[in-house]
């Protein structure tokens, strides 16, 4: 037998079985991702249905004749309008519903809205959903997806569903959300094939660039893996030199060029974070467009401060003792958000605004924005301490400045609020009218500097040495809030 027919046989054969062996352990994680990714998706179309369906609609409908009414009408067709747009070929959405407990077995859910037109399929007000798996639990409170199918009267589905929250935030109902293990599975066979395909093209061009590209990809590819290790540590004032007119060669030039933009938009990053919050750079650089930051309904705990008092100082001052104060003051305050883990929303002359579990969720929001709030005062104290010791006539008027704070949690709209050629990422509604309200209110008690509400009150109470204040009147709202301020300790 030949020498060239031996290395010929012998390649193919380490070929084939390291393909297999790499399609192996490519296809189980790749399986496992595929799976992650559909359960994903659809806890996702939960989620986002049940943040369209009106809780207080919804409780309009408790027995089998209200399945004709109004609400129930209203209800069953914005399930629809989402099951439809959710059919789709990367996912399809079978069946799209609400739920609720049921009274005699909370782990059991019973139907209340079925998007299905009428038929077999359709399930009706108080049915219950019968799951051949003992283990399944249904629990209303969370959001969850299924780690297996689940099988029920209709088939075998890849299930999940998500809380419908009332204006409190209680969980009344669940979206439910169907997609058939086929749908699901067909994805899979189509990662098999390729991967059959892929281990097929591999065999047969696995032996024909093996020996003719090993030394010529050697040393090039030496080089280019040093700077990908130097570009890794951050390290981009570094250029890579390959004397070479091929591909290599502008492979070279293109990660000069990678190299740069990565510099670019680390300065990008730096100089836009003096602008906008750096937790909105972070999101807009690593989503690739600031569009993949959509609007949603949360809740949000939101902090005003004002300087009391800054409208005359500014008018007995220069520009650039207003700017230098600003600054400082700005400095202390925007530190004690971050550190809190809030982000600042905006500017507002002497005033800013913060959110706490608008970008990421917080299920501590309220504390933290509270202690952020401490820290601000604790922080203004230190400045105003040093601008009083100074000797500079206009530190020391501006030492005797004081600082009001509001804050209030509740649901508002969060999200890109603007045009496409101008775009704020801001959060809007009731609960941010109040934050303000309370904010300015703080002008009405001079010994007070914290004005918080009875919501983010109700979830702070045991952390912190609250003391009431007063019932405000709120445009808008029939009845009065109540009022706390936390004791200077």
């Amino acid at each position: 037998m030949r020498f060239q027919t031996k290395v010929f046989l012998y390649s193919l054969v380490v070929a084939l079985l390291s393909s297999l062996l790499a399609a192996t352990f490519v296809y189980l994680p790749a399986r496992k991702l595929v799976l992650g990714l559909m359960q994903t998706n659809v806890l996702s179309i939960a989620a986002t249905t049940a943040s369209m369906v009106d809780a207080a609609e919804h409780e309009k409908i408790q027995t089998r004749e209200d399945q004709g009414g109004a609400a129930y009408l209203r209800v069953e067709e914005q399930l629809r309008k989402a099951r439809n747009a959710n059919r789709r070929q990367d996912i399809n959405v079978k069946f799209l519903y609400t739920m609720r407990q049921y009274p005699e077995n909370p782990s059991v859910p019973q139907f209340v809205v079925d998007s299905e037109e009428r038929g077999e399929d359709k399930s009706n007000v108080g049915d219950i959903y019968k799951v051949d798996d003992p283990d399944y639990k249904f629990r209303l409170n969370d959001c969850q997806v299924e780690d297996h199918f689940l099988r029920d009267q209709w088939g075998v589905w890849l299930t999940a569903n998500a809380p419908i929250r009332d204006a409190r935030g209680d969980a009344v109902a669940a979206v439910g959300v169907d997609v058939s293990e086929e749908d699901t599975l067909k994805h899979l066979h189509g990662l098999l094939w390729s991967g059959a395909l892929a281990l097929a093209a591999a065999v047969v061009f696995a032996w024909l660039f093996s020996k003719l590209a090993a030394r010529r990809l050697a040393s090039p590819l030496g080089k280019i893996r040093a700077f990908v290790e130097l570009i890794s540590n951050g390290n981009y004032q570094e250029t890579l030199h390959l004397d070479s007119k091929d591909e290599f060669g502008e492979v070279a030039k293109a990660m000069n060029a990678m190299s740069l933009g990565l510099q670019q938009r680390e300065d990008l990053k730096s100089a836009l974070a003096r602008y906008v919050s750096e937790d909105i750079v972070h999101e807009v650089i690593q989503a690739g467009k600031s569009s993949e930051l959509f609007s949603q309904r949360k809740k949000v705990t939101i902090l005003f401060a004002d300087v009391r008092g800054f409208t005359n100082f500014s008018e007995h001052s220069s520009p650039e003792q207003i700017a230098s104060f600003l600054n400082q003051y700005f400095e202390e305050m925007i530190e004690a958000i971050f550190k809190n883990g809030g982000h600042l929303n905006k500017f507002m002359g002497d005033g800013l605004m913060a959110l706490f579990g608008a970008l990421r969720d917080d299920e501590f929001q309220e504390e933290h924005a509270v202690q952020a709030a401490i820290d601000m005062r604790t922080a203004l104290a230190a400045l105003k301490s040093g601008w009083a010791a100074s000797e500079d006539a206009a530190e020391r008027t501006i030492s005797l400045l004081e600082i009001g704070i509001g804050i209030n949690t509740g649901l508002a709209v969060v999200g890109n609020i603007g045009s496409k050629k101008r775009m704020e990422y801001t959060a809007i509604g009731d609960a941010v009218n109040l934050a303000s309200r309370l904010e300015q209110s703080t002008r009405d008690y001079p010994d007070v500097d914290i004005l918080v509400s009875e919501y983010t009150y109700v979830a702070t109470r045991s952390r912190f040495p609250f003391k009431p204040v007063a019932e405000i009147a709120v445009k808008g709202k029939s009845e009065k809030i109540r009022t706390y301020t936390v004791d200077a300790e």
